[in-house]
């Protein structure tokens, strides 16, 4: 039987990756000399020297903290994830595994909370760090209902039994439990039985007439060797988490996922994930 195991929500892109800012399919956020100046510069008082909101650094073993496609980001998830998959393409990928040569992701996986922006959903973050990621109307929206979670007065859809939206099942209590195929991953969160369904097998996303908004959203990926790249769409619009900003509708991600040696004497194992945001509530790219 496999021993318990650890999950750490982490940004990290793998030093062998950092090239793709510079493939075909790389479209930055604007100029990075004159029009873009990122928010880590904007408000550098804000945060950790890695992220506008987060409250501290955190050390990672497969990590580059930047955020992807150059100061700004990529202008799209879409972008992004044609960006990695020309890397990947350029390398020879990509991977198309077997059963025995899948990474193994066997046992239960928990979470590791303990390290500011290191959770995936950024609940470490400042609420300033956090408004500044906002466009106005949704800094207004943000504002107001911290007013209700301040009062005590706010409704978590949870307490109403309604399942944990993504990317909001990052961060839920409950063991994980994934099971890998070579055309499809199930990502699984004891929180509500849910399973997240990665399609690996060359699929597209669904047409824009027929895509609708899930809990979990619909997601497609390729393996890059051992990492696990992930792009999502169709989600349902909700709060990140408690007294978090909003998500719309229009929010798309882009995740990697790499099972890696463990870092402190108490892990078992170790898992690290990236996870960038794209929405059209955020004036930048969230990366975490």
């Amino acid at each position: 039987m496999t021993t318990p195991e650890f999950i750490v929500p982490l940004g990290a892109s793998i030093a062998l990756g950092l090239a793709f800012t510079a493939q075909v399919g790389a479209q930055p956020l604007g100029n990075p000399s004159s029009e873009c100046t990122p928010l880590k510069e904007q408000y550098p008082e804000l945060g950790a020297t890695f992220s506008v909101s987060a409250r501290r650094d955190f050390p990672s073993s497969w990590a580059s903290l930047e955020l992807p496609g150059g100061p700004c980001g990529y202008a799209s998830a879409q972008a992004h994830y044609e960006a990695l998959l020309a890397d990947a393409t350029h390398r020879g990928g990509p991977t198309l595994h077997t059963r025995d040569s899948l990474p193994d992701w066997d046992g239960h996986w928990g979470t590791d909370n303990r390290g500011g922006e290191a959770v995936l959903l950024g609940r470490g973050s400042t609420r300033e760090g956090m408004a500044a990621r906002l466009t106005p109307e949704a800094r207004a929206i943000y504002f107001s209902d911290l007013e209700h979670w301040d009062a005590d007065s706010a409704i978590d859809p949870l307490a109403m039994c309604l399942p944990p939206n993504y990317p909001r099942w990052f961060s839920v209590y409950g063991y994980r439990e994934h099971f890998l195929t070579p055309g499809k991953s199930l990502l699984g969160s004891e929180m509500m039985n849910e399973f997240r369904r990665v399609f690996t097998d060359g699929r597209t996303h669904p047409s824009h007439e027929w895509i609708t908004n899930e809990w979990l959203g619909y997601s497609i990926g390729f393996w890059d060797d051992d990492i696990l790249t992930i792009w999502t769409k169709g989600i349902k619009e909700g709060v990140m988490s408690r007294e978090m900003p909003r998500l719309s509708n229009s929010l798309e991600t882009i995740e990697r996922w790499r099972r890696v040696a463990p870092m402190r004497d108490d892990e078992l194992g170790r898992i690290e994930i990236e996870l960038t945001r794209y929405d059209s509530n955020l004036v930048e790219p969230w990366h975490t």
